[in-house]
């Protein structure tokens, strides 16, 4: 049985909330709780309610084993209603924001009450999809709610901080062409909001939008400034990037969020992360339960841990990528790498870390064109990355006492093979030889205590 919360920011009366509540409180799994505003707020985004009261009334909604009113914000309900219903012993599995009365895509998703509400929830640690549709009188609604089984199987995919928001056209479903997953329109692009005069020293925030006299057109993707993008054509349904086109050309867009704030490749190249350093390790699979199988686990154990303190030490930037669903990494590898600092963490589903997404934008723009690669199964994930790091360019050294297989054969055949392939072989003392001693580095002195 899956315990939802629904709420919104077009208020308890609306028909989208109406229809997500009726539609989800009939099903056998689910039980379905309701907390949303009492009056329409639009564009509130994420704002919280400070210096006055905040009045909370228990309502009767169809579908809803319980249903709160708020006079406050969309964020307000969420925050509400999440340690309320904790203290009663409650937690919830997903959070639904909407139905909303128009669509949240492109800019809007930075204004959009029904996007915060999601966010709230995401930053409380609940899954959290937002829902809407194009125009504020839409009343096509049954597509969307048929994709919820979907969505939310989507949400658990992703790492709970991820929102999923989802934009469909106010068509009837057989109308629908389908489902595109796509990026957010950037700020410029086709809309934008602004004041327009209404009276001497009156203004009124309103939405222009550029191209609403050519239905299925929009400005071309080349440029890069603001507004750069301004010669109309038709868009192929092929070359559809971003949520907002996609929309309006009959497809339901589902685009996923972030909740953090920070700019992480940003963040890496003023930190230092790659962009000072030549060389960088990986370390692949250094997991309790993985490391305990292989050949020689004591010593593979042994030298992960030195081999970690050693990039500790020598604060060089790190990625620990670990297999998902395999348990813990050793903790004394974790401590020594004081994973969040200048090392990261990596969740990995293919067999070469360069796989995940993540780890190809952490190496973007890097200046180290070097890497040290450790970790097991030497024949699986090691190997592989070690191929894919090669293949594009990069100077690897495989750290050969570092690393093992369950089968000793496959250990040599892969050393064998990253060694024809162009990766370097060797162990962890002579790397970190060749890497400080011979540079009479500061730290040589404590390097050589931890190598013993």
């Amino acid at each position: 049985m899956k315990r939802i919360l629904i709420t919104n920011d077009d208020g308890i009366d609306a028909a989208g909330l109406r229809r997500l509540t009726a539609w989800l409180g009939v099903r056998d799994d689910t039980e379905v709780y309701v907390v949303a505003p009492a009056e329409q707020q639009s564009a509130k985004s994420q704002s919280i309610t400070f210096l006055r009261n905040v009045s909370v009334d228990k309502v009767s909604l169809p579908g809803a084993r319980a249903a709160y009113v708020i006079d406050g914000t969309p964020a307000d309900c969420v925050k509400w209603a999440i340690p309320e219903f904790r203290e009663r012993g409650l937690e919830f599995d997903y959070l639904f924001s909407g139905i909303n009365l128009g669509a949240n895509v492109g800019i809007a998703a930075y204004y959009s009450g029904t996007i915060a509400a999601a966010r709230e929830g995401a930053l409380n640690g609940v899954r959290s999809i937002a829902l809407s549709v194009h125009t504020h009188e839409a009343t096509q609604f049954d597509y969307i709610c048929n994709l919820i089984p979907r969505l939310m199987e989507m949400s658990d995919s992703l790492n709970v901080s991820t929102i999923l928001s989802v934009n469909a056209p106010n068509i009837p479903m057989w109308e629908v062409k389908g489902v595109r997953i796509a990026e957010v329109a950037p700020w410029g692009y086709v809309e934008e909001y602004a004041f327009s005069k209404v009276a001497e020293g009156v203004y009124r925030m309103g939405q222009r939008d550029f191209v609403k006299e050519k239905k299925y057109s929009a400005p071309s993707y080349a440029g890069n400034g603001p507004k750069a993008e301004t010669g109309l054509r038709e868009i192929p349904d092929s070359e559809l990037k971003y949520d907002l086109d996609c929309m309006r050309r009959g497809y339901v867009a589902i685009t996923p969020l972030i909740t953090h704030t920070s700019d992480d490749a940003a963040l890496r190249k003023l930190q230092g992360l790659f962009a000072e350093d030549d060389m960088a390790a990986v370390i692949v699979d250094a997991q309790e339960s993985l490391v305990e199988r292989v050949m020689s686990p004591e010593r593979v154990r042994e030298n992960l841990i030195k081999l970690a303190k050693c990039v500790g030490r020598l604060d060089m930037p790190s990625v620990a990528a670990e297999l998902y669903d395999k348990g813990p990494m050793i903790q004394d590898v974790a401590d020594a790498l004081n994973i969040g600092g200048r090392s990261q963490r990596l969740l990995r589903r293919e067999f070469s870390v360069w796989g995940n997404g993540d780890f190809g934008k952490m190496m973007a723009g890097t200046s180290a064109r070097k890497v040290l690669i450790a970790g097991v199964e030497t024949h699986g994930a090691v190997m592989q990355t070690a191929l894919d790091f090669v293949s594009k360019g990069y100077e690897v050294t495989v750290v050969e006492d570092c690393c093992s297989s369950v089968s000793g054969h496959d250990h040599k055949v892969a050393i064998d093979e990253m060694r024809h392939s162009g990766c370097r072989v060797m162990t962890l003392g002579a790397v970190m030889t060749e890497r400080l001693f011979a540079e009479n580095h500061p730290a040589a002195g404590y390097i050589k205590k931890i190598l013993g």
